[in-house]
């Protein structure tokens, strides 16, 4: 393939993952050879008082590692993360309403998740209440705000 048609490959891949970055629970961010996603994928709705679970997911789909790769991950009131099991390889921990996971190194064309058990409890005779998921992936080359998602879940009574 010439230089031209490698070119105009190259950018339609670059725009077709662009195109998944507009969702808000998901985003896409590029340095130095990788290509990094960062996904937040909770339920539209969730009982009061009921666990409920949110999955994380951070790929690399670049040619280079992304090394000391960390995903910070906040929840709005009234939602508190409760357990979390992480991918084979990074570890998470819980501090208040905050995760935060520890990728380690994220391998080119790879991808791992982490599951967040969730509490979502509304105060008496409080109607329903919508409450946002952040999570922010930075690492080596990915600096703070270039890789946000986030993702929003109703508490019902």
């Amino acid at each position: 393939m010439n230089k031209l048609g490698t070119l105009r490959l190259g950018i339609t891949v670059l725009l077709a993952l662009g195109g998944t970055a507009c969702n808000d629970d998901d985003d896409v961010t590029g340095s130095r050879g990788s290509l990094a996603s960062i996904d937040v994928d909770a339920p539209s709705f969730a009982q009061s008082g009921v666990e409920f679970g949110v999955e994380i997911e951070a790929a690399n789909v670049g040619l280079s590692n992304i090394r000391t790769g960390r995903v910070a991950i906040t929840f709005e009131s009234p939602l508190v993360p409760a357990a979390v099991d992480a991918s084979a390889g990074t570890s998470a921990s819980i501090s208040g309403s905050s995760v935060t996971w520890d990728l380690n190194t994220l391998d080119a064309n790879t991808r791992s998740r982490l599951q967040v058990r969730v509490l979502g409890t509304l105060a008496p005779g409080e109607n329903s209440r919508s409450a946002r998921i952040r999570a922010e992936l930075t690492g080596q080359g990915i600096s703070a705000g270039d890789a946000v998602a986030t993702d929003f879940v109703t508490i019902t009574p």
